[in-house]
């Protein structure tokens, strides 16, 4: 994560916990504050707009734009491979609930999908994320066992990429991203309390290690009132 990305995600933390109300400090403050150059304050205020979190009036300052912060804020970029845990940072109360974990042979897509052999085993995770005690997402996860040896379920009751990255040592890289709408199904009105027929947010993904292995097919449902993704250009 860049520079700039980091003061981004920082700042959105503290207006969420509305550490800052009406507005935000001058960019020069902000640049003092972050030890770094207003050019850097001004990428990440480009951020936080692009998430219509704040709004900059020519001549009078930063204005953030929600009158009122929603007690579940799961606004994220496409661009974001740090996994759900480390984009909520300390703003939210996270617990994981694990539905199912198994470990099964794969099938023929997914095999094909994530580069396996026919004797490969890979995880079949299904996990409801509760933030502040309310419903966020439900995510289904498969990845390869030889891949990303050794998850439990204490590891799934906390944060899979941070496992990943800090005891196996792989680094993350890019992921191919589909995202539409649909009618929630049961899994989303018993796990998401959905109503019938609400509309919800899918993503589903395909994720490599930076050196270009895959190593996660998942399909991830939020609550349509409840999710939001932007789009940063590069």
């Amino acid at each position: 994560m860049s520079r700039y990305q980091e003061i981004a995600s920082d700042i959105e933390k503290d207006i969420i916990e509305k550490k800052y109300k009406d507005r935000l400090p001058e960019q020069f403050e902000l640049a003092q504050k972050y030890n770094t150059s207003r050019v850097t304050i001004v990428h990440a205020l480009k951020i936080l707009q692009d998430k219509k979190l704040i709004r900059t009036v020519k001549g009078h300052g930063t204005f953030i734009t929600t009158k009122s912060i929603p007690d579940i804020f799961l606004n994220s970029g496409v661009n974001e491979h740090n996994g759900f845990t480390r984009h909520v940072n300390s703003a939210f109360h996270l617990t994981s609930h694990v539905i199912a974990f198994n470990i099964r042979k794969p099938s023929a897509s997914e095999r094909k999908a994530l580069s396996l052999g026919k004797n490969d085993d890979v995880y079949d995770i299904i996990r409801q994320r509760v933030l502040n005690g309310k419903p966020a997402k439900l995510e289904y996860t498969i990845m390869p066992v030889k891949r990303i040896p050794g998850i439990t379920l204490d590891i799934l009751h906390k944060s899979v990429y941070s496992y990943i990255q800090n005891d196996l040592g792989l680094k993350i890289g890019k992921d191919n991203r589909v995202i539409t709408a649909e009618k929630s199904d049961a899994y989303d009105i018993k796990y998401l309390d959905c109503m019938r027929d609400d509309p919800v947010l899918c993503i589903q993904q395909k994720a490599f290690l930076e050196d270009g292995r895959p190593f996660e097919l998942s399909e991830t449902r939020n609550r349509y009132d409840r999710g939001a993704l932007t789009i940063n250009g590069n």
